[in-house]
């Protein structure tokens, strides 16, 4: 039964191949092969070859008294699963041959909730997988052999959530929702009168949106000038649009995700907000191509019980935004000590102390991945892979700092005597 291994990782005598995909589905079966130098084991004295699988949450928070700080911390196990592989004189390789070849597969649990990373002062929070083979070595000052790889994991979509992002992914035909920044007052000085402007969102309605999946959008701003005399025109005398004006281009509006986290350690509790830039859309000096934009024609609107004598009024200017952004951080989730929410943030700036809109969008990230298929062989498996469940392809990799890569956050205390 051919593994598609595409790694291999040797520590010593100990190689473990496994499959190159860093992001895996809950409720999936992972699987590979260790091989296991048999001469080359014994020369160092190798006794005993596992593998592990661990899954934890771990919350810290600090807290200072004077001049001391102490640390609090919480571990919750998810997974914490150990496999015997080979014990010295149990098993031999073939004749002739010194590598001795054990497969090895774990399923993941479905509930498992999705790899998560934060950190703030004197908090942080970290929801952490990872795969590691350990060959055990005996006499003092020996180390044990131990090769690890790091996993993140995210929840199966279910059937709706894959048909939402199917929907999305061939071109969003449903209704549409509003989301609207009223109306603000600006002011280009200390003094005189006031301008005002207003932002208007439109995307699809939905309750949810699945992550690393294109949400089409369009983006709406208004801008009113001060009341002034019908004979200024919506220019200065130096060609340059009168205050408040509309961003120029689609690199000029700012597009954010918001996530605030709350991490907790038995009774504390702590916040931690971060503010993520979204490649690839509105704020993107390198996308300014891919965003459609549509300027209006600036319009004269008099002012309500004027003369025509008098002409006193105002302009409007309008321009509209459309694109789309795709999302590659973990599902909204909470667990037992963390939890977290978003909020897309878009920020139209203009000239002036406060004078920046703001519009912030609660937003709900579901899962967009299938569980895959049980290997062939097993019971309840069959021939299909990846690309026969819709949506094709394998799950995307989050958007997870070095610090989780490294691994330096697991709690390997739950079982080093083990």
């Amino acid at each position: 039964m051919a593994l598609n291994i595409a790694t291999s990782h040797t520590d010593g005598p100990v190689t473990l191949h496994f499959q190159n995909r860093l992001t895996r589905v809950a409720g999936e079966t992972i699987r590979g092969r260790v091989d296991l130098n048999v001469a080359l084991a014994q020369e160092e004295n190798l006794e005993h070859l596992r593998i592990k699988f661990r899954g934890t949450i771990r919350t810290q928070i600090t807290t200072s008294n004077g001049n001391s700080t102490v640390d609090h911390n919480q571990t919750v196990v998810l997974i914490h699963t150990n496999l015997p592989l080979w014990s010295q004189g149990i098993a031999f390789p073939e004749p002739g041959s010194h590598i001795l070849s054990c497969s090895f597969q774990f399923l993941l649990p479905e509930s498992l909730p999705p790899s998560f990373h934060c950190w703030g002062w004197h908090r942080n929070a970290t929801i952490s997988y990872s795969l590691e083979v350990v060959g055990e070595r005996v006499g003092f000052f020996r180390m044990n052999r131990r090769i690890r790889r790091p996993l993140s994991v995210i929840p199966a979509a279910s059937q709706s959530q894959l048909l939402a992002k199917e929907s999305l992914k061939q071109g969003w035909n449903g209704p549409w929702r509003d989301y609207i920044c009223q109306e603000q007052k600006l002011r280009q000085g200390i003094w005189g009168d006031y301008s005002h402007a207003r932002v208007k969102l439109k995307m699809p309605t939905m309750s949810s949106f699945p992550i690393a999946t294109a949400i089409p959008f369009g983006l709406h701003i208004e801008t009113k000038t001060k009341t002034m005399h019908i004979s200024d025109s919506p220019v200065d005398k130096h060609g340059k649009p009168l205050f408040p004006a509309l961003p120029a281009l689609s690199s000029d509006v700012k597009l954010a995700l918001h996530r605030r986290t709350e991490i907790r350690v038995r009774n504390r509790t702590r916040q931690v907000e971060d503010i993520f830039d979204l490649k690839g859309s509105l704020g993107d000096v390198t996308r300014v191509a891919s965003v459609r934009q549509v300027v209006d024609e600036p319009e004269w609107i008099p002012t309500p019980g004027t003369t025509d004598e008098k002409g006193r009024g105002i302009w409007r200017r309008a321009v509209h935004f459309e694109s789309e952004v795709s999302i590659p951080y973990a599902p909204t989730c909470s667990t037992e000590t963390v939890d977290w929410q978003y909020d897309l943030r878009f920020v139209v700036p203009f000239p002036g102390i406060g004078n920046d809109l703001v519009l912030d969008v609660p937003i709900q990230l579901d899962p967009g991945s299938a569980c895959p298929p049980p290997p062939v062989g097993t019971p309840g498996s069959s021939s299909i892979t990846y690309a026969d469940i819709l949506p094709a392809g394998p799950p995307p990799l989050l958007d997870l700092p070095p610090s989780y890569w490294a691994g330096d956050h697991h709690a390997w205390d739950l079982d080093e005597k083990n």
